[in-house]
């Protein structure tokens, strides 16, 4: 009995030096692919250097670069005075003086950083922060960034950190390119995870990272690909900008348009009266320059020889676009990046379908129901497609779904619509949305596309989407038939990211580190935060629940002198508002659009 018990001993020891012999050299028996995170417009750290490689600081001694525009601002002083000189003059003669060269001048300058040469090069030396390994190595800082970029802690806690890499990329660069580097870290990744496959969570702009690589290197690595909003055919906002087409109406561009951003900005749309009401100083001539010019000098520098920014245009409007700028013979070499990837994405929906044929698993998430610039970044509602396609305020809902039909935004699907496709495991099952905005038969996989409807494109601010992307992840749920009670095709929209990003944080540090808290105080601060974590818990989204979970936890916060209370509005302020819409109103329907001057000699 001893000699079998030694001899078991010494088998056990054996067997468990194997395994870690297995994970040393990067073998990985867990139930879950690592997942690679192909990330949005705004998640790619990128920097300036100098030809000796060496970092480029601005004044303060901080490195110049950033995650969406870099900016020009060292040597602005040079280009401000041509342009007030500009604007003066043009408002004492009421004549455009020079006003749209000024404005080029100083655009230009401002974004001479990401400028794109005619091959479709970036002219400086711009490189992008690249993390070679799992966010779980990643410094606090980063993974803080991280969080707030994608918030992805509940995926996190399901698969490790260990996990979960973020790939980034060059806002200014090439996707086709860009999937070559891609496949270099995935080379990476398997090796690290001793996985032999990963998985993709293509987030916005990484949409176009996607479609390059499936195109160019297969799907053989792939284990499961979770879109969330993901932009795979383009968005008609950046196809718009490309044709210079506007809405430059009187009432919109005079009254509505300023106001509006300031809005969003401040709560108030006060400023933005009061800047329509400048505005008439200057003559429309001057306007449409003003305009005109700093329009034209943002197609020279960063999107006309971009190739990342082509990547954006729908592949219904690159062919004319294409043509109208990239024809030239000096713009040949361009024309080949850019037409490679619209082959790209014209192939992308048989990459997908023969991917899901190998067994892939592919699930696409969407925001819809939304005009371009609603709810957020209102400054894209001046776009001439505004109002007229299904979007979730910054990209086409077709685009994000791979096809499913959705009304313009405001309105309904035609009366007697019939949905294009039934599944007939599920004949009665419907794709068509419950308010008839939305028909998901159309998309690729109609049974693996999730909508949420009245959704803004930051879906990191709904919890609810969050916990799908990790419940399909996981396996907890595959199509949209698996728990249609919990998890259903057409979900709505909350706003969580308060409550996790601030609200629960600084109440459990209330709750562990505040001495002074009395019994009442410290029960209601518990049962705050037992209400703020259930409703980030969601799978089906509850609005007024959540606004009540987050008041709760304010209201609690404010009693323990956490928070300062929120002060009494100016009880002018309405009135203010008031005055200043009417004066602004009342300039549009005595000047139009334009000057005094305009209106009495033109």
């Amino acid at each position: 009995m001893i000699s079998l018990i030694l001899c078991a001993a010494m088998l056990a020891s054996s067997g468990a030096l194997a395994a870690v012999a297995s994970a040393a050299d990067g073998e990985c028996n867990c139930d879950y692919s690592p997942v690679i995170i192909l990330p949005g417009i705004n998640h790619s750290p990128t920097y300036l250097y100098d030809e000796n490689n060496e970092p480029v600081l601005d004044s303060d001694g901080k490195q110049i670069g950033g995650t969406l525009l870099i900016l020009e601002t060292r040597n602005i002083i040079k280009i401000v005075p041509k342009l007030l000189f500009s604007i003066f003059a043009t408002v004492l003669t009421q004549h455009n003086v020079g006003l749209d060269k000024a404005a080029y001048e100083a655009a230009s300058y401002l974004f001479s950083i990401q400028k794109c040469d005619d091959n479709g090069n970036h002219v400086e030396n711009l490189q992008t922060k690249r993390w070679n390994h799992p966010i779980s190595e990643m410094t606090e800082d980063d993974i803080q960034w991280l969080y707030r970029m994608v918030p992805i802690q509940a995926l996190e806690n399901e698969i490790g950190g260990d996990h979960i890499y973020m790939f980034t990329f060059n806002l200014v660069g090439d996707p086709m390119e860009s999937a070559d580097e891609l496949h270099e870290y995935i080379k990476m990744v398997k090796e690290q995870t001793g996985h032999d496959k990963v998985s993709f969570l293509p987030v916005s702009l990484g949409g176009t990272i996607l479609t390059a690589y499936l195109d160019k290197y297969g799907h053989e690595d792939l284990d499961q690909i979770v879109n969330a909003v993901a932009c795979l055919n383009g968005t008609d906002i950046v196809a718009d900008m490309y044709a210079r087409k506007w809405n430059l109406s009187d009432e919109y561009l005079y009254h509505e348009y300023i106001a509006g951003i300031m809005e969003e900005e401040n709560d108030d749309p006060t400023l933005g009266y009061i800047i329509n009401t400048v505005l008439h100083i200057l003559p429309r001539s001057g306007v449409d320059a003003l305009l005109s010019g700093a329009i034209s000098a943002i197609l020279d520098t960063i999107m006309i020889n971009c190739p990342q920014m082509w990547a954006m245009v729908p592949s219904y409007r690159y062919e004319a676009l294409a043509n109208k700028y990239l024809s030239s013979p000096e713009k040949a070499e361009l024309r080949a990046k850019t037409d490679r990837f619209q082959q790209a994405r014209l192939n992308l929906n048989d990459n997908i379908l023969a991917a899901v044929a190998d067994g892939v698993k592919v699930n696409s998430i969407s925001g819809s129901n939304l005009a371009f610039g609603e709810q957020m970044y209102s400054f894209f509602n001046i776009v001439d497609s505004a109002n007229k396609v299904n979007t979730d305020g910054i990209i086409n809902m077709s685009s994000t779904t791979m096809g499913a039909t959705g009304a313009p935004a405001g309105q309904t699907l035609p009366e007697g619509y019939k949905q294009a496709y039934t599944n007939p495991d599920y004949p009665d099952y419907s794709y068509i949305s419950p308010d008839n905005k939305i028909d998901a038969s159309t998309a690729v996989l109609p049974d693996n596309t999730w909508i949420f409807l009245n959704q803004h494109h930051e879906v990191g601010n709904n919890d609810v989407v969050l916990n799908l992307a990790k419940a399909i992840f996981v396996g907890e749920v595959s199509n949209v038939h698996d728990n249609p009670e919990k998890y259903p095709q057409f979900n709505y929209t909350c706003n969580t990211k308060g409550i996790r990003r601030w609200r629960l944080p600084d109440a459990k540090d209330e709750l562990e580190n505040n001495a002074n808290l009395s019994a009442e105080d410290k029960a209601e601060l518990t049962a705050a935060i037992a209400e703020g974590e259930a409703v980030l818990a969601l799978t089906i989204a509850d609005a007024e629940r959540v606004d009540a979970a987050d008041q709760r936890l304010k209201d609690i916060l404010v009693k323990v002198g956490r928070y300062q209370p929120e002060e009494e509005p100016s009880k002018l302020a309405p009135y203010v508002e008031k005055a200043a819409e009417n004066f602004s109103l009342f300039l549009l329907k005595t000047l139009g659009g334009g000057s005094l001057f305009d209106r009495i000699f033109r």
